[in-house]
């Protein structure tokens, strides 16, 4: 008896499904399921067994993201996600010897880049000549351009 109970108890929590929804902000982003593409959000009544599944979303204009769910053995899950926007961020030094430096990660001495970073707080060190010469936090929340440069042009007054 001990034995029919357990394996009644495995194929059911086999042959289980649960029904996902999946609503993303920014509606039609791609949504993959374990590496597999079910769609453009918002998703409706995907099956899907209980355990551990791992979501993407990509959608051009937005940060990628990845989110780890758990599918409890259930009737209807749904599952709500906010895509972060990425912005164009151009950084332009019009003299040589500037370093940038971005979150303490990334760093470049181009004179001319353009970056598409999320949306948020982002730390930037410019270094002149391997000095210190300005240490901010710069916020995306939108397309800008920073331009560096040493000297100032003169007033012209007398």
């Amino acid at each position: 008896m001990k034995q029919l109970l357990i394996l009644q108890f495995f194929v059911v929590s086999i042959m289980a499904q649960v029904t996902l929804d999946v609503k993303v902000l920014p509606r039609g982003a791609d949504v993959y399921l374990d590496g597999k593409n079910i769609g453009s959000a918002p998703i409706k009544g995907h099956s899907v067994k209980p355990g551990v599944h791992e979501i993407k979303l990509d959608k051009n204009g937005y940060a990628p993201a990845t989110h780890e769910i758990i599918v409890q053995d259930a009737k209807r899950l749904v599952a709500d996600f906010v895509m972060n926007p990425m912005y164009t961020i151009k950084f332009r030094a019009k003299e040589k010897g500037y370093t940038f430096e971005l979150n303490g990660e990334h760093s470049w001495s181009d004179e001319k880049i353009k970056l598409n970073l999320e949306a948020g707080a982002h730390r930037l060190r410019v270094y002149y000549l391997d000095e210190l010469y300005d240490d901010q936090v710069i916020v995306a929340d939108r397309n800008a351009e920073f331009i560096y440069t040493r000297f100032q042009p003169e007033s012209g007054e007398n």
